[in-house]
């Protein structure tokens, strides 16, 4: 479950109903419960709810799933896998946690520094 946050840090909301696809981009933090498909850019942080399913690359700085991930995320800051969540792709960030029974089917590379990388190398 997402840790209780004032709603005036998240300044925009896609419902569970929505489903888009293309490319979002804000300046600050998201929240998406509906259905996305294509690129994330985001300044702020990006949370992902229980009945999210994203398939797109992901750029933010910190970003908490309760849903399901499809995609690589590069993050200046930390990942979140919370118990409900389910991530399959690549991950850069300087921190990764994972809560019991989530799941997690990809890569970690650590950038203990923070900031976003540019590239992700092919391995």
């Amino acid at each position: 479950m997402f840790k209780k946050r004032k709603r005036e840090e998240t300044s925009t909301i896609v419902g569970r109903s929505t489903e888009l696809k293309g490319t979002l981009k804000d300046k600050e933090s998201v929240r998406l419960d509906g259905k996305f498909e294509g690129e994330i850019e985001i300044e702020g942080d990006l949370f992902i709810g229980e009945e999210a399913v994203i398939r797109a690359n992901i750029k933010a700085k910190s970003v908490s799933i309760a849903g399901k991930v499809f995609g690589d995320i590069n993050c200046e800051e930390k990942v979140e896998l919370l118990s409900s969540g389910s991530l399959e792709g690549k991950v850069r960030a300087s921190d990764l946690t994972i809560a019991e029974g989530a799941f997690f089917n990809g890569e970690c590379k650590m950038n203990p520094q923070g900031g976003i990388e540019t590239s992700v190398s092919e391995d």
